[in-house]
Protein backbone atom coordinates (compact mmCIF):
# COMPACT_ATOMS: atom_id res chain seq x y z
CA UNK A 1 0.00 0.00 0.00
CA UNK A 2 1.81 3.38 -0.96
CA UNK A 3 0.71 6.92 -1.32
CA UNK A 4 -1.22 8.40 -4.43
CA UNK A 5 1.45 10.61 -5.10
CA UNK A 6 4.39 7.95 -4.96
CA UNK A 7 6.00 6.94 -7.51
CA UNK A 8 6.85 3.28 -8.32
CA UNK A 9 7.82 1.89 -12.01
CA UNK A 10 5.14 0.48 -14.44
CA UNK A 11 3.67 -2.96 -13.37
CA UNK A 12 0.73 -5.57 -14.25
CA UNK A 13 -0.45 -7.41 -11.17
CA UNK A 14 -3.71 -8.92 -10.44
CA UNK A 15 -4.33 -11.21 -7.34
CA UNK A 16 -7.58 -12.67 -9.39
CA UNK A 17 -6.54 -15.84 -10.47
CA UNK A 18 -7.20 -17.23 -14.29
CA UNK A 19 -4.57 -14.17 -15.98
CA UNK A 20 -0.98 -14.23 -17.37
CA UNK A 21 -0.11 -11.42 -14.44
CA UNK A 22 -1.74 -13.06 -11.46
CA UNK A 23 0.29 -13.14 -8.23
CA UNK A 24 -0.75 -16.57 -7.82
CA UNK A 25 1.21 -18.05 -11.04
CA UNK A 26 3.99 -16.50 -9.55
CA UNK A 27 3.90 -18.41 -5.53
CA UNK A 28 4.80 -21.42 -5.23
CA UNK A 29 2.56 -24.09 -3.13
CA UNK A 30 -0.87 -22.89 -2.46
CA UNK A 31 -1.64 -18.89 -2.48
CA UNK A 32 -3.62 -16.76 0.17
CA UNK A 33 -4.63 -12.80 -1.35
CA UNK A 34 -4.53 -12.03 2.48
CA UNK A 35 -1.44 -13.57 4.01
CA UNK A 36 0.18 -12.06 0.92
CA UNK A 37 -0.82 -8.82 1.16
CA UNK A 38 -0.52 -8.77 5.54
CA UNK A 39 3.36 -9.71 4.38
CA UNK A 40 3.43 -6.75 2.13
CA UNK A 41 2.15 -4.27 4.91
CA UNK A 42 5.38 -5.47 6.63
CA UNK A 43 7.61 -4.51 4.19
CA UNK A 44 10.05 -1.48 4.06
CA UNK A 45 7.95 -0.27 1.47
CA UNK A 46 4.29 -0.19 2.20
CA UNK A 47 2.62 2.71 3.88
CA UNK A 48 0.56 1.09 7.11
CA UNK A 49 -2.97 1.49 8.06
CA UNK A 50 -2.40 3.10 11.25
CA UNK A 51 -0.47 5.50 9.00
CA UNK A 52 -2.99 6.51 6.94
CA UNK A 53 -5.69 6.81 9.75
CA UNK A 54 -3.33 8.95 11.90
CA UNK A 55 -3.16 12.03 8.59
CA UNK A 56 -6.20 13.53 9.50
CA UNK A 57 -9.86 12.45 12.16
CA UNK A 58 -12.29 12.05 9.48
CA UNK A 59 -13.60 9.37 7.54
CA UNK A 60 -11.64 6.87 5.52
CA UNK A 61 -13.36 5.64 2.67
CA UNK A 62 -12.13 2.52 0.56
CA UNK A 63 -13.77 1.31 -2.49
CA UNK A 64 -13.33 -2.62 -3.09
CA UNK A 65 -13.98 -5.28 -5.37
CA UNK A 66 -14.31 -8.55 -3.96
CA UNK A 67 -10.82 -10.16 -4.69
CA UNK A 68 -9.51 -7.12 -2.83
CA UNK A 69 -11.75 -7.34 -0.30
CA UNK A 70 -10.61 -11.12 0.43
CA UNK A 71 -7.47 -9.80 0.41
CA UNK A 72 -7.24 -6.97 2.84
CA UNK A 73 -10.10 -7.79 5.35
CA UNK A 74 -8.07 -9.31 7.90
CA UNK A 75 -6.21 -6.37 7.78
CA UNK A 76 -9.05 -4.07 8.51
CA UNK A 77 -9.86 -6.83 11.22
CA UNK A 78 -6.93 -5.50 13.70
CA UNK A 79 -7.49 -2.05 12.87
CA UNK A 80 -7.36 -0.08 16.13
CA UNK A 81 -11.57 0.46 17.18
CA UNK A 82 -11.47 4.19 17.03
CA UNK A 83 -9.59 3.90 13.16
CA UNK A 84 -12.65 0.85 12.56
CA UNK A 85 -15.09 3.60 13.62
CA UNK A 86 -14.07 6.10 10.98
CA UNK A 87 -13.90 3.31 7.86
CA UNK A 88 -16.22 3.20 5.51
CA UNK A 89 -16.22 0.40 3.02
CA UNK A 90 -17.70 0.29 -0.24
CA UNK A 91 -18.75 -2.76 -2.59
CA UNK A 92 -21.18 -5.10 -4.05
CA UNK A 93 -21.91 -8.39 -2.21
CA UNK A 94 -18.61 -7.87 0.72
CA UNK A 95 -20.07 -8.96 3.82
CA UNK A 96 -19.36 -13.00 3.15
CA UNK A 97 -15.87 -11.83 2.08
CA UNK A 98 -14.90 -9.52 4.99
CA UNK A 99 -14.62 -10.14 8.93
CA UNK A 100 -17.79 -9.40 11.03
CA UNK A 101 -15.96 -6.96 12.79
CA UNK A 102 -15.39 -4.90 9.42
CA UNK A 103 -19.42 -5.08 8.82
CA UNK A 104 -20.31 -2.13 11.00
CA UNK A 105 -18.17 0.16 8.21
CA UNK A 106 -19.94 -1.53 5.30
CA UNK A 107 -22.14 1.12 3.49
CA UNK A 108 -25.35 -0.54 2.16
CA UNK A 109 -25.39 0.03 -1.21
CA UNK A 110 -27.02 -2.51 -3.70
CA UNK A 111 -27.92 -2.59 -7.01
CA UNK A 112 -30.45 0.09 -6.66
CA UNK A 113 -27.37 2.75 -6.90
CA UNK A 114 -27.27 1.94 -11.16
CA UNK A 115 -30.26 3.92 -11.30
CA UNK A 116 -28.69 7.07 -10.08
CA UNK A 117 -25.38 6.69 -11.35
CA UNK A 118 -25.06 3.81 -14.17
CA UNK A 119 -22.02 1.89 -14.87
CA UNK A 120 -21.16 -1.66 -14.76
CA UNK A 121 -20.50 -4.39 -11.93
CA UNK A 122 -16.81 -3.57 -12.26
CA UNK A 123 -16.92 0.12 -11.26
CA UNK A 124 -19.82 -0.26 -8.72
CA UNK A 125 -17.71 0.33 -5.46
CA UNK A 126 -16.41 3.32 -7.18
CA UNK A 127 -19.56 4.78 -7.91
CA UNK A 128 -20.76 3.94 -4.43
CA UNK A 129 -18.35 5.80 -2.70
CA UNK A 130 -18.23 8.68 -5.38
CA UNK A 131 -22.22 8.84 -4.51
CA UNK A 132 -21.97 9.15 -0.82
CA UNK A 133 -19.05 11.77 -1.17
CA UNK A 134 -21.49 14.17 -3.39
CA UNK A 135 -24.54 13.36 -2.15
CA UNK A 136 -25.02 11.27 1.52
CA UNK A 137 -21.68 12.42 2.90
CA UNK A 138 -22.80 16.31 3.21
CA UNK A 139 -26.43 15.94 4.38
CA UNK A 140 -24.92 13.59 7.63
CA UNK A 141 -24.44 15.85 10.88
CA UNK A 142 -22.20 13.63 12.56
CA UNK A 143 -19.51 11.30 11.42
CA UNK A 144 -21.21 8.30 13.43
CA UNK A 145 -21.10 5.23 10.86
CA UNK A 146 -24.92 4.25 11.30
CA UNK A 147 -25.57 7.36 10.49
CA UNK A 148 -23.95 7.62 7.51
CA UNK A 149 -25.52 3.98 6.85
CA UNK A 150 -29.21 5.21 7.29
CA UNK A 151 -28.27 8.22 5.27
CA UNK A 152 -27.44 5.94 2.24
CA UNK A 153 -30.52 3.73 2.97
CA UNK A 154 -32.37 7.08 2.60
CA UNK A 155 -30.85 7.34 -0.31
CA UNK A 156 -32.09 4.52 -1.91
CA UNK A 157 -35.44 4.12 -0.48
CA UNK A 158 -37.43 5.49 -3.00
CA UNK A 159 -35.56 4.07 -6.09
CA UNK A 160 -36.32 0.82 -8.03
CA UNK A 161 -32.79 -0.98 -9.48
CA UNK A 162 -33.30 -0.98 -13.09
CA UNK A 163 -33.29 -4.45 -15.13
CA UNK A 164 -30.23 -6.32 -15.97
CA UNK A 165 -29.76 -7.32 -19.70
CA UNK A 166 -29.77 -11.06 -20.09
CA UNK A 167 -26.53 -11.75 -21.83
CA UNK A 168 -25.03 -14.73 -23.27
CA UNK A 169 -21.64 -16.19 -22.81
CA UNK A 170 -19.20 -17.18 -25.31
CA UNK A 171 -15.97 -18.67 -26.08
CA UNK A 172 -12.82 -16.35 -26.53
CA UNK A 173 -12.63 -17.03 -30.42
CA UNK A 174 -16.78 -16.37 -30.75
CA UNK A 175 -15.62 -12.67 -29.11
CA UNK A 176 -12.75 -12.06 -31.06
CA UNK A 177 -14.89 -13.10 -34.09
CA UNK A 178 -17.52 -10.70 -32.87
CA UNK A 179 -14.72 -8.01 -32.55
CA UNK A 180 -13.13 -7.61 -35.89
CA UNK A 181 -16.24 -7.84 -37.76
CA UNK A 182 -16.64 -4.55 -35.47
CA UNK A 183 -13.89 -3.62 -36.56
CA UNK A 184 -14.53 -3.01 -39.90
CA UNK A 185 -17.25 -0.38 -39.49
CA UNK A 186 -16.03 1.30 -35.92
CA UNK A 187 -12.98 1.36 -34.37
CA UNK A 188 -12.41 2.51 -30.53
CA UNK A 189 -12.22 -0.32 -27.21
CA UNK A 190 -14.81 1.56 -25.64
CA UNK A 191 -17.28 1.99 -28.43
CA UNK A 192 -16.56 -1.88 -29.92
CA UNK A 193 -17.49 -3.66 -25.87
CA UNK A 194 -20.66 -1.44 -25.89
CA UNK A 195 -21.65 -3.20 -29.67
CA UNK A 196 -20.85 -6.25 -28.23
CA UNK A 197 -23.21 -5.93 -25.23
CA UNK A 198 -26.02 -4.17 -26.28
CA UNK A 199 -26.44 -4.82 -30.33
CA UNK A 200 -24.53 -8.65 -29.79
CA UNK A 201 -26.26 -9.50 -26.31
CA UNK A 202 -23.11 -11.29 -25.44
CA UNK A 203 -21.39 -11.11 -21.50
CA UNK A 204 -18.48 -9.97 -21.90
CA UNK A 205 -16.42 -8.61 -18.17
CA UNK A 206 -13.51 -5.77 -19.32
CA UNK A 207 -10.35 -7.16 -18.14
CA UNK A 208 -11.95 -10.09 -20.33
CA UNK A 209 -12.23 -7.85 -23.41
CA UNK A 210 -9.50 -6.00 -23.18
CA UNK A 211 -7.40 -9.07 -23.68
CA UNK A 212 -9.64 -10.03 -26.70
CA UNK A 213 -9.66 -7.03 -28.08
CA UNK A 214 -6.16 -7.13 -27.85
CA UNK A 215 -5.75 -10.50 -29.57
CA UNK A 216 -8.16 -9.44 -32.32
CA UNK A 217 -5.79 -6.38 -33.39
CA UNK A 218 -2.65 -8.29 -33.06
CA UNK A 219 -1.44 -6.69 -29.99
CA UNK A 220 -1.19 -9.79 -27.57
CA UNK A 221 -1.19 -13.41 -28.09
CA UNK A 222 -4.08 -15.39 -26.97
CA UNK A 223 -3.50 -17.22 -24.22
Amino acid sequence: MVAADHRVPVYGLTVSPGHAESVGARVQGDFDAALWFSALLKGPHSVQWSDTFARGRGRVLIALTRPYADMIGSSLRDLDPSFLARLRIFGASLSALLPTEVHCALMPYDARLDAITPGTRADFSQRALYHFVRAVAPSVGSQNSEADAEAVRHALVAVTAPQRAQRVRQTDEEIIRLIREHLRFQSGIGSVLRRLRDQDGVACEQSRFKRLYGAAVGEGALT
